[in-house]
């Protein structure tokens, strides 16, 4: 250990670095450290033969700080042991991956979002492409297939798609009625819970729930075939994916939703109706009331919006399926993510469905 002319100081290494020895030269670079913290210091490894474990936590100790700290450095370690010594990231690629910038964040996810969207326009592309070949005879469509995913899908939710539309009708009844109430207006709660619930609440509750219960398992299926290699099977003996799993599914959730949204809305206004009892309205001012405020065209809206909900959360969900990785965790992220893709679609669908007929 010596001093250089321009103030620097120098530790020079033995030909061995063992834990015998290593403790003794952790000691000096942390003393010198201290007691001349403004003076350059280096380790001098140009001695050095032979190291141990220990040996190589001190060099990977040593090669760090001289990565972070501008007067600390490391010299003439031989390449056989350099080697052993892992390459430290610098301190301001460390800091940029600890702390992106917000704009670095925005540009990622508009990114992903866009890969995302090429891919997605790919999968319809090729979704209509199957139907269209149903359709002018080049291929026929498995019906008892698409029967038999009906009965899971439509059938099997009709409980819960009750339960939620009878309890949407209660609960608008209750909050629109009890303020018309102060006014004296509790006949015109029948107009809101009409029109709600045929036009909005009825398909979007329907679909929220279907997307839940079916987008996920879709994900699920088409997921775990994925893993098990079994779409890998379909390719080899030439089948096409879209047509042997997507389009049933495509099918069946087009053909159910409406008459999900059908039920949902019977109940949901029958729900409202029960709850207007209470407010001095009889289910014959009700029903005539009703008359009055809905349009056969408000009913046909409603089932536009289920046939569009529908055929988007089967296509997110099969899609979601056909991209899951290798293991059983992706088909868990895979379902995940078919639910949370459905629900923002269908409120954007939504939207765009009120922007265009307001």
């Amino acid at each position: 250990m010596g001093n250089s002319p321009e103030e620097q100081l120098t530790i020079e290494l033995a030909e061995q670095l063992t834990a015998a020895n290593v403790a003794t030269y952790w000691s000096q670079v942390s003393q010198m450290r201290k007691q001349h913290p403004n003076q350059p210091l280096v380790v001098d490894a140009a001695q050095l033969q032979h190291i141990d474990t220990t040996g190589i936590a001190f060099l990977c100790d040593i090669t760090q700080q001289s990565a972070t700290q501008a007067h600390f450095s490391l010299i003439n370690l031989a390449p056989h042991l350099a080697a052993l010594i892992p390459t430290p990231p610098s301190a301001q690629a460390t800091q940029a991956k600890a702390s992106p910038s917000l704009i670095s964040n925005i540009g990622k996810a508009a990114q992903e979002q866009l890969k995302y969207t090429s891919i997605m326009v790919l999968f319809l592309t090729q979704c209509f492409k199957a139907i269209m070949g149903v359709l002018s005879g080049k291929a026929k469509l498995r019906w008892q297939e698409v029967f038999s995913i009906a009965t899971q899908a439509g059938a099997n939710a009709v409980p819960i798609v009750l339960l939620i539309g009878f309890l949407m009708g209660v609960i608008i009844a209750f909050q629109f009625g009890l303020v018309a109430q102060q006014f004296g207006a509790v006949i015109f709660v029948v107009d809101g819970i009409g029109i709600a619930t045929l036009r909005e609440l009825g398909p979007l509750m329907t679909a929220i729930v279907f997307a839940g219960r079916t987008g996920a398992a879709f994900a699920a299926e088409i997921g775990t075939q994925k893993v098990n290699e079994e779409i890998n099977a379909l390719h080899t003996f030439g089948l096409s994916p879209v047509y042997f799993l997507v389009l049933p599914r495509l099918m069946a959730a087009v053909l159910v939703m409406p008459l999900l949204t059908i039920m949902a809305d019977i109940v949901g206004i029958f729900g409202g109706a029960l709850v207007l009892t209470k407010f001095n309205i009889s289910f014959i001012q009700f029903y005539h009331a009703l008359l009055d405020a809905v349009t056969a065209w408000d009913f046909t809206l409603g089932l536009i919006k289920s046939l569009a909900f529908g055929f988007a959360v089967a296509a997110i969900g099969c899609e979601r399926g056909l991209a899951t990785g290798a293991g059983a965790t992706s088909v868990g992220l895979s379902a995940t993510s078919a639910v949370v893709t459905s629900i923002v679609w269908i409120v954007v669908i939504d939207g765009f469905f009120s922007l265009l007929m307001s």
